[in-house]
């Protein structure tokens, strides 16, 4: 609706649309506090935000212990009442969330993806889903191009530096994404080279008003806050003077 009121008066518009956000580690230096990080960026708001982070792409050498502690740290959570203390996992904003969230789990398992951990629904008034590792996922399961909006991580293995970006960008979406690296020349290496609007380096993709926001391809366009965000609004006006004795046509030296 927004876009047919803006097309009728002529006027610009901005597109905050989905993601896909990956998450890639080319090395792992520390790779406790980086599986840290991979949860908060994958649980934020229980994973319901558009730059969560949701596909983890990690180095062969280091995907093993990544998957393990990304399951602890899942399987530790406690599902319950947001107002208690206690919760750690809260639920989703609706039951057809939460139903829209397991049918893609179901299709990937059906098609062949492990499950780590979770995949179920806990057996609690509210729509709460699992947290859930899918290992194994390919292009023909649903979870390999759409976004998965609540708690499930998507986990690749991946060789090296080329295979990771090839498998990142291999998304119809193109908003965020984080890169984590003791090696920072090499983090900008890699960002530089990822389909996305915003990268972040040693910390999940994230939002500050001073910072431009916004993403490619079926992300949206345009950008939000920063300076980026007013002049996406802003009308700018060309006044150009040239001397009066100027051929027609032509500027003054």
């Amino acid at each position: 609706m927004t876009l047919v009121v803006a097309g009728r008066s002529i006027k610009k518009s901005v597109l905050e649309l989905g993601g896909s956000d990956p998450f890639i580690v080319p090395q792992a230096e520390h790779l406790e506090p980086t599986v840290d990080a991979a949860v908060k960026g994958r649980l934020e708001n229980m994973g319901q935000s558009c730059v969560a982070s949701k596909r983890f792409i990690v180095l062969h050498e280091h995907y093993d212990a990544f998957v393990s502690g990304m399951r602890d740290r899942f399987a530790a959570l406690t599902p319950g009442d947001p107002a208690d203390p206690a919760t750690t996992l809260a639920p989703l904003s609706s039951e057809r969330a939460a139903h829209a969230l397991m049918g893609q789990v179901e299709d990937a398992v059906a098609r062949g993806a492990t499950i780590i951990v979770g995949g179920g629904r806990p057996d609690l008034p509210g729509a709460f889903v699992e947290p859930t590792i899918l290992t194994g996922v390919s292009p023909a399961m649903r979870a390999y191009h759409e976004e998965l909006f609540g708690p499930v991580a998507v986990v690749h293995s991946v060789a090296g530096e080329d295979e990771a970006v090839a498998l990142a960008n291999a998304t119809p979406f193109g908003l965020g994404g984080s890169v984590f690296a003791a090696d920072v020349d090499r983090a900008h290496r890699v960002a530089a080279r990822l389909e996305t609007g915003m990268v972040w380096i040693n910390r999940p993709a994230a939002s500050r008003p001073e910072l431009p926001f916004g993403g490619i391809k079926r992300s949206g366009y345009g950008r939000e806050l920063g300076a980026a965000g007013i002049e996406e609004f802003a009308n700018h006006k060309l006044i150009c003077a040239v001397a009066p004795n100027a051929p027609v046509g032509g500027f003054a030296g």
